[in-house]
């Protein structure tokens, strides 16, 4: 069966490879940004119930799951599990930027564009349906298969939170997900076990005073110069007060205040990014946070409004789950389809349904062979070698296909 199972999924692939080649196409040249994916949504839909599945559309309005199971009970051998049901993500959202590529296919709606491949892990999910059903036709299907295309990936909160509170992951035993990388050539899955990603929240500190003239600072308070110690000293406090193995790193990338050199403002903003590599460190940066901040204007006497998103813990994928994405991998494409990566700093919300479901997610492969210049994510100028497309649904069609060694325990 596992013979006849790689030829069926060859079989299906290739023969889906132009329609879904121009599938991701139309979606890259009409993208929508985080809950606002209908166009999206719906080609998704019509292309699943047109293969015989019945995608249900999420209470949000945007964003589906679409269940896909044996045609019949699979008959097990005596002592063998029960398989599994297995849920695979792909994020459908795109990002404010404008695309700045010159392709039939780029971007026509203004200031948007997919340059974090986002239309890539659509296309991939929704050319695994296709030939999911397919299989079951074949009845080459064992495990039960949910597709969850999530909106909002790159919004903050995410769309994962809304997902899960939708029920998305209700009766999952392991769920997967693909992400584009430009680091790694196409034809390949860059895997790691543990934290693939950091935890990721979004700061914004806001220092308030009565304003004043700069000739008489100790009449007033001083607010800019609140807002340079901030910038300088809280990344510097954190690092003295957390586990530096927490790898935390707190990055200021907007500062706002005042309009005149002669004028003490009235108010200032800062706006960054704070980064840990594992979940302790990240829990304990967001409870450190605030005492710092408070400790370090103090002096100042002006007023400190913190404004902490909900964040993002890592992405940790389990090893077991791993192990069935290298197994699924290298059965269908070959041994030499994957490759190690490392973790990075970036964030990403499928972290929250891996803390509900055990599994993983690995990068997919999306330069061409040689190039040393591609493109990175979340550039204007970001694309893909469309081979990666058929890649990603061979490696994901085998994995959700079939393998019963269920993945026990939701801690790696």
């Amino acid at each position: 069966m596992i013979n006849q199972l790689q030829e069926a999924i060859r079989e299906a692939a290739s023969g889906f490879s132009d329609e879904l080649i121009s599938f991701r196409r139309d979606l890259h040249a009409h993208p929508e940004v985080g809950y606002n994916e209908r166009r999206t949504t719906a080609r998704v839909k019509e292309r699943l119930e047109r293969a015989g599945l019945e995608p249900q559309v999420l209470r949000m309005g945007t964003g589906l799951l679409c269940e896909i199971a044996p045609r019949e009970p699979v008959a097990l051998v005596e002592g063998e599990r029960r398989p599994s049901t297995v849920g695979l993500r792909a994020d459908i959202d795109a990002l404010p930027i404008t695309d700045t590529k010159d392709v039939a296919y780029a971007s026509t709606t203004a200031g948007v564009t997919h340059a974090c491949g986002h239309d890539v892990h659509t296309t991939v999910v929704v050319g695994v349906g296709l030939v999911l059903a397919r299989l079951r036709e074949r009845g080459l299907l064992r495990n039960t298969v949910r597709l969850i295309f999530q909106p909002a990936e790159e919004a903050s909160p995410g769309g994962a939170p809304e997902v899960i509170a939708e029920g998305g992951l209700i009766g999952l035993d392991e769920v997967y997900a693909l992400h584009c990388d430009p680091r790694t050539d196409v034809g390949k899955l860059a895997l790691k076990k543990g934290a693939i990603t950091s935890a990721a929240d979004r700061v914004r500190v806001t220092l308030r005073g009565p304003g004043g003239h700069t000739s008489r600072p100790h009449t007033t308070s001083d607010v800019v110069t609140a807002m340079g110690t901030v910038i300088t000293q809280t990344p510097l406090v954190l690092s003295r007060r957390l586990d530096p193995r927490s790898g935390t790193s707190l990055i200021w990338g907007h500062v706002q205040a005042g309009t005149a050199p002669n004028a003490i403002p009235r108010h200032g903003v800062l706006s960054g990014t704070m980064r840990t590599l594992t979940v302790e460190g990240w829990q304990q940066a967001r409870t450190l946070l605030p005492e710092v901040l408070e400790h370090l204007v103090a002096p100042y006497d002006v007023s400190l409004e913190l404004d902490l998103d909900e964040g993002l813990p890592p992405t940790v994928n389990h090893p077991a789950g791993v192990d069935r994405m290298i197994d699924a991998a290298q059965s269908q494409l070959g041994p030499g389809s994957v490759t190690r990566t490392e973790q990075s700093l970036g964030g990403e919300d499928f972290s929250w349904m891996l803390q509900k479901v055990p599994g993983a997610m690995a990068r997919l492969g999306v330069r061409t062979p040689g190039r040393t210049d591609w493109p990175d994510i979340h550039r204007p100028g970001f694309d893909v070698d469309e081979r990666c497309i058929g890649i990603g649904v061979q490696a994901l069609s085998r994995l959700a296909a079939v393998g019963s060694a269920r993945l026990e325990s939701r801690a790696p």
